[in-house]
């Protein structure tokens, strides 16, 4: 029995050996394309470097294959339709400068047989032998306008207008070190006056001048021109001005100092300076620390600024005479449970003069404010308590709110398909209880809720409760008591190339005073979009209804506003096109208002030329308005319709 077990056993043994031999054979016998043997990189070679800003990728393919499915991703960006496919591949040469370093060339093939063949290149790139990276990358864009024809009722329009702009970036950078420049140079003129601040003539928008050094244990920047500074939310925060700041960070220490002046003013084109005096009458300066302890656990900041404002300019309004003031801020931030628990605790001491010419002098007043929050999982929670003294004042931060004390509580929650967020807090302002003003006390609690279960139908719902409540107010001062409530919803439907968006709000406010002036605000707004690729076309209207109630009177006014937003272009985008309006008719019940608005404009150009020289693109086209105001009650129309030819042209160039 076991001979026979043993005789049978073996002949399967050899006939599966057999079978097996014979299928290794037919296999290898057969021709095979092995993953990407047919796709060969020509220049640059595979592993090398090349000394260039825009290299030439030359790829050759052994096999026929199918161009529409051809995939080229160079450093995940997708080219495959600006390549230049070949007999023998594709050539392709970046339109942008291809930063130094390494750079990544993926390309995916479908052969006829409908076989899919894959394979990458690496390769590396140096913009010269002296440095890693230089270059000069510059785009001049000119416009010029010429009036062609316009009603009776158009004013203050340009017969002709010329806009110029240079947008430069330069860079140096070896190892190390790094130098880089930005800026942005203009050149308007026209056969009206100018509006300010804009002037004719040619004027310096914004420059940057950077120099950087960064190491293994310390780093170095240094910057003039148009700069930002943040430091602390009740100190300087998003001051934008022209001037330098010098930044030194220890990583050894995880230490940072800075120091920083600036014009006070807004300085527009080329005068002003370049804002690195250090007059404290009109500019403003400071100095900061920050350091990290325990592995970045616990960090202390501190920041001392001092400076003066003497007028008002472009973009900043101030009000009284010249100004001059200065603040201490100590800042600690701790974060000992990796996110769960941070807090922030920050105070302030400021001195301020808001006249420098009056009898009175400058004012001291402190601030202060302690948040705690973190994330839990899917949970997020927050709390903050600030207070602004009555006569608390930075310069350079005009949008601190002053005299102004209170607390803010939000949490959230994010699961898989709800989001839920709820948030309360209570402001009053005199914080000192001066007999001569009331206080006001401002509550306001929010949820908002957000279902994205279905990604084609995101749905938000959101309420708010706000009530203003005045107390102790002085002999001839009304009192205030106002219950708001606003309820919003949002929904979007979204399907390919069509975006439905939905949005209703409605809104009451309930005066609890014995003047009992309530409001009620109600809006319906419907935005479709469509967008289309090939050719491109983007077609965004907009339909909107307000209803705003005056309940003693029982006036109700409604307000219907009607916009589109079209956007396109044809014939491989030769031609581009643009329609923007908006259309608004207002009518309150008892006839105070009854008017109707259109303001409309649209472009046509086209592209004569594209590339030529290798730099020069040039199109021409027209550019129209219509504008129409019609007054019932006054019985006043006006129409205001103007068409003007265009001449443009960019001209990017690099070295």
């Amino acid at each position: 029995m076991d001979s026979k077990f043993h005789f049978i056993s073996n002949k399967f043994f050899l006939l599966g050996f057999f079978l097996f031999t014979f299928h290794c054979f037919n296999v290898w016998a057969q021709p095979q394309v092995t993953t990407g043997s047919i796709i060969q990189l020509v220049t640059p070679l595979e592993g090398t470097q090349v000394i260039e800003k825009r290299p030439l990728i030359k790829c050759y393919i052994k096999e026929p294959f199918d161009p529409e499915k051809l995939l080229v991703l160079l450093d995940g960006t997708d080219v495959s339709a600006i390549i230049n496919i070949t007999s023998e591949g594709f050539e392709y040469k970046p339109l942008e400068m291809l930063s130094s370093g390494n750079h990544n060339l993926s390309i995916t093939v479908y052969t006829i047989d409908g076989k899919e063949v894959k394979k990458e290149f690496n390769f590396s790139t140096r913009h010269t032998r002296l440095f890693e990276e230089a270059y000069s990358q510059n785009e001049v864009t000119v416009l010029y306008e010429k009036l062609i024809k316009k009603s009776e009722d158009v004013s203050g329009q340009h017969n002709w207008k010329e806009e110029s702009n240079l947008a430069s970036e330069s860079k140096i950078r070896e190892k190390e070190w790094e130098l880089s420049y930005k800026t942005n140079v203009r050149h308007f003129n026209q056969n009206i006056p100018a509006t300010a601040p804009i002037e004719k003539g040619f004027s310096l928008a914004n420059y940057l001048i950077q120099g950087k050094y960064t190491g293994k244990r310390f780093s170095f920047i240094g910057e003039t021109g148009d700069i930002q500074i943040s430091e602390t939310p009740n100190t300087v925060q998003g001051l934008a001005r022209r001037g330098g700041d010098i930044i030194f960070q220890s990583k050894d220490l995880n230490l940072q100092l800075r120091s920083f002046v600036v014009k006070s003013e807004q300085v527009m084109g080329f005068k002003g300076g370049m804002g690195l005096e250090t007059s404290s009458d009109d500019h403003i300066m400071g100095i900061s620390g920050d350091l990290g302890l325990f592995s970045d656990k616990l960090r202390f900041k501190t920041i001392y600024v001092r400076g003066g404002e003497e007028v008002d300019s472009f973009g900043i309004s101030t009000t009284g005479a010249k100004k001059k003031g200065d603040v201490w801020g100590f800042l600690l931030i701790t974060d000992l449970i990796k996110r769960k628990i941070v807090t922030e605790a920050e105070f302030d001491i400021s001195r301020f003069d808001g006249d420098t010419k009056d009898e009175f002098k400058s004012q001291r007043d402190k601030a202060w404010r302690f948040k705690l929050g973190g994330t839990l999982g899917q949970y997020n929670y927050e709390g903050l308590y600030e207070y602004m003294g009555p006569d608390y004042e930075v310069i350079g931060n005009p949008g601190l709110q002053k005299n102004r004390e209170g607390f803010t509580i939000k949490g959230g929650a994010n699961y898989q398909f709800h989001i839920i967020n709820l948030s309360f807090s209570r402001y009053n302002d005199n914080v000192n209880k001066d007999e001569l003003y009331p206080r006001t006390y401002n509550y306001q609690g929010n949820f908002d809720y957000t279902f994205s279960r279905f990604k084609s139908l995101p749905i938000n719902i959101s309420y708010q409760k706000s009530r203003l409540d005045s107390k102790w107010e002085p002999s001839g001062i009304l009192p205030v008591k106002t219950d708001t409530d606003t309820i919003t919803g949002k929904i979007n439907y979204i399907k390919g190339v069509l975006n439905l968006g939905f949005s209703a709000s409605y809104s009451l406010q309930n005066d609890l005073t014995d003047a009992n002036v309530d409001t009620t605000n109600v809006t319906l707004t419907f935005t479709p979009l469509i967008t289309l690729e090939k050719p491109y076309l983007s077609i965004s209207p907009s339909i909107s209804f307000n209803r705003s109630i005056y309940h003693p009177a029982s006036i109700y006014t409604d307000t219907y506003t009607h916009t589109l937003d079209l956007k396109g272009d044809l014939f491989g985008k030769k031609l581009s096109y643009g329609l923007g309006g908006t259309y608004s008719k207002s009518k309150a019940s008892n006839l105070s208002v009854d008017q109707e608005s259109l303001s409309s404009t649209f472009t046509i150009s086209y592209l004569l030329t594209k590339n030529l020289w290798g730099f020069l693109n040039l199109s021409v086209g027209i550019r129209g308005l219509y504008n129409r105001t019609k007054d019932r009650l006054l019985d006043a129309t006006t129409n205001e319709c103007a068409i003007f030819g265009v001449i443009q042209t960019t001209m990017p160039f690099l070295f």
